[in-house]
Parts: structure tokens; C-alpha cells; sequence
């Protein structure tokens, strides 16, 4: 092979090195400081994030795929189940998913929201149904 050929570029998108390999000189638009913390938020929603905030970190270092099996086995065994357990069962998923639906609230885009919202809509329906005996 020829020495003169011409080396290929980086392409900026790449990703860098191993931290020690090369030093990286700090962004010039950056300030060595931490920026301020913000404004403690005050309010129902503020408090439930704070008391939500332990669980959703047990519940993301859990497999991904457990969250699912769960919620789907309580979703099956509330549509399967007699009577007395049934609207139990299903309460649970409702509970669960309108729990997420309010904390990621602020971050979703309408079409989300009013998807998200349709289907913990559709399922209290049921849970309603259930309950008075109608299915």
C-alpha cells in the first residue's frame, strides 16, 4: 500500500476518544460555574414529583421489559377476571398509567396527550362496566 495516499476525514458527528486519550478544551461559549439552581417549584404537582421521584428511579433501573409484563399481566388478569377482582385489577392499571400521563404532562405534545388520555378513558370505561356488571 501506498503511503501518500490521503487520509480519510473525521466526520464531526463522531464520537470521541477514550477520555485520556486527547485533552478537550472547554466550549468558549461555557462558563466553568454550575448554572443556578431553579426556583423550587410549589404545588400539588411539584409535591408529587417529589414523592414520585424515588419510585421512578426503582422503576428505570428495573429491566425494560419487566414494567411491561407487569402492567399487561394486571391489564389481562383485570379483563379475565370474576367480578370482585375485576374492577380491582383494573383500577390498579388506571391508577398506574394516569400517574405517568400527569407527571410527563408538561412534556408531551397535544396529539400525545389526547392519545394518552384516550386510552386511560377507554379503560375506565371498563373498570365501569365491570363494576355494575355490564360485561
Amino acid at each position: 500500500m501506498s503511503k501518500n495516499r490521503r487520509q480519510q476525514r473525521r466526520s464531526p458527528n463522531r464520537r470521541p476518544g477514550t477520555p485520556g486519550s486527547a485533552p478537550r478544551a472547554p466550549r468558549p461559549a461555557s462558563s466553568r460555574r454550575p448554572a443556578p439552581a431553579p426556583a423550587p417549584r410549589q404545588g400539588w404537582r411539584a409535591g408529587l414529583e417529589r414523592v414520585s421521584y424515588p419510585l421512578l428511579v426503582r422503576l428505570t433501573s428495573a429491566p425494560k421489559w419487566l414494567l411491561g409484563v407487569v402492567t399487561a399481566g394486571v391489564l389481562l388478569g383485570g379483563l379475565l377476571a370474576p367480578r370482585p377482582w375485576a374492577p380491582l385489577l383494573l383500577t390498579l392499571v388506571v391508577a398506574f398509567l394516569t400517574w405517568l400521563l400527569v407527571l410527563a404532562w408538561p412534556r408531551l405534545e397535544p396529539t400525545s396527550r389526547t392519545i394518552r388520555a384516550g386510552v386511560i378513558g377507554a379503560l375506565l370505561a371498563i373498570v365501569i362496566a365491570q363494576s355494575v356488571g355490564a360485561l
